[in-house]
């Protein structure tokens, strides 16, 4: 387990007086475990579990999902699995068939059975555990809340937020990547934009742009005129005009980790209204960078920017969020 991970989660189980946490969402998940499962991003309710304790990881998974946890080599103390599936091996099977065979020779009947046997070996059966409500619905922590007992189980969805909220090197390391190729996606329309182009055409160069980079598009606006405006909303057929304002907002997945940016460009010279506006909106940015230092909070930055957006060309701006 990544030791950075493992300082953050024991600081929240001796804070919280907790035995156990685990982990339900995609980004938690794979905090915890290291496992990544496109079922699991994909499926709303889906139940895969991660299981930290101070002793231990465990990872429960649909019997699916464990062609992707031997294939991935997720190096968990106790890897579970539940439910039916089929697969056909070859003779001999490989590395990854011998690890798939071993999680899946006495799958349990249901995902809440899986858990509780991966609580038992890590010795936290029947303890205090969090329980990260992110994607559990009502029926299912119900369930478990039955099958788990007598644990008592607590909300934890804040809890991971608050231990992921110190990134370790190598996550932020991730993040810039996922930023610069989100940035390359940007590059790549802005070299392609001419009369006629539309806001379906542009979306398409950048995904296929994030694609290219290997990474995985997460949300693509991009908006043109005087649909620049309006927030987040999908492409149209709406072609480029000169002088129009070239509005993106969007990010891509690397690695699990995701961006979100926004730029304006304009498609041929700018007005004198909209040069005003860029300088403002960059006086505003810069003013918030150079606030950046340890122990300011994001608010802070967020009232620097908007004070100095509206002293500088802007007086009714409002916010962008910060933070």
């Amino acid at each position: 387990m990544d030791p950075h991970h493992r300082q953050r989660l024991l600081g929240v189980l001796e804070a919280e007086g907790l035995d156990a946490l685990v982990a339900t969402t995609t980004e938690n998940l794979q905090y915890v475990t290291g496992f990544r499962s496109i079922s699991h991003a994909i499926f709303r309710g889906a139940e895969l579990y991660g299981v930290f304790t101070r002793g231990g990881t465990g990872l429960v998974v649909p019997f699916i999902d464990t062609a992707g946890v031997a294939a991935d080599a997720i190096a968990c103390d106790r890897v579970a699995c539940y439910g039916k599936f089929f697969f056909e091996y070859a003779d001999p099977p490989g590395d990854a068939g011998e690890r798939i065979r071993g999680f899946t020779r006495a799958p349990a009947a249901t995902a809440a059975d899986a858990l509780a046997g991966v609580l038992a070996d890590l010795g936290v059966a029947g303890r205090h555990l969090g329980l990260d409500e992110g994607n559990v619905f009502g029926p299912a922590w119900t369930r478990l809340g039955a099958r788990l007992a007598p644990a008592a189980l607590v909300p934890a969805y804040q809890l991971f937020r608050r231990a992921r909220m110190v990134k370790s090197p190598a996550e932020v390391a991730r993040l810039e990547r996922a930023a610069w190729i989100a940035e390359d996606g940007i590059a790549a329309v802005l070299a392609m934009l001419a009369p006629g182009v539309t806001e379906r055409d542009a979306v398409a160069a950048y995904e296929q742009e994030v694609v290219r980079r290997g990474a995985s598009p997460y949300f693509s606006v991009i908006t043109l005129g005087e649909r620049a405006a309006l927030a987040d909303v999908y492409a149209t057929d709406r072609a480029l005009r000169p002088g129009d304002l070239v509005r993106f907002d969007l990010g891509c997945v690397w690695e699990g980790y995701r961006s979100d940016i926004s730029r304006t460009a304009v498609f041929g010279r700018p007005s004198d209204k909209q040069a005003r506006y860029y300088a403002a909106v960059l006086a505003g940015e810069r003013a918030a960078i150079e606030a950046m230092k340890p122990g300011v909070p994001a608010s802070r930055l967020f009232d620097v920017a908007v004070r100095v957006t509206r002293e500088a060309g802007i007086p009714h701006y409002r916010r962008h969020h910060v933070g």
